[in-house]
């Protein structure tokens, strides 16, 4: 029985990810996702669709996570802003 079985990744769009090449790593961004399959625009422009299971594809950031960090932080700015305001 084998108990280490694959689980396919699962990307969304607007995760950044990486795609290791024999000549170096290139950047990029999911664009569309389309079952096991998902479209990467790079940094230069170009698009190119790759399988969602592709060992050479990894996960940089989620969009999703960048949008909370940004939402807390300007929570947070925020709530400073107005005790600055009051202590004035």
């Amino acid at each position: 029985m084998n108990k280490s079985k694959f689980k396919p990744r699962e990307y969304k769009v607007g995760d950044e990810i990486s795609y290791a090449l024999a000549a170096g790593i290139r950047y990029g961004t999911i664009v569309r996702v389309l079952g096991d399959v998902v479209e990467i625009e790079y940094e230069d422009g170009k698009k190119e669709m790759k399988k969602a299971a592709d060992g050479r594809l990894r996960l940089l950031r989620r969009r999703s996570e960048e949008d909370a960090r940004r939402r807390y932080y300007s929570e947070d700015v925020q709530e400073v802003r107005r005790s600055e305001i009051r202590r004035r």
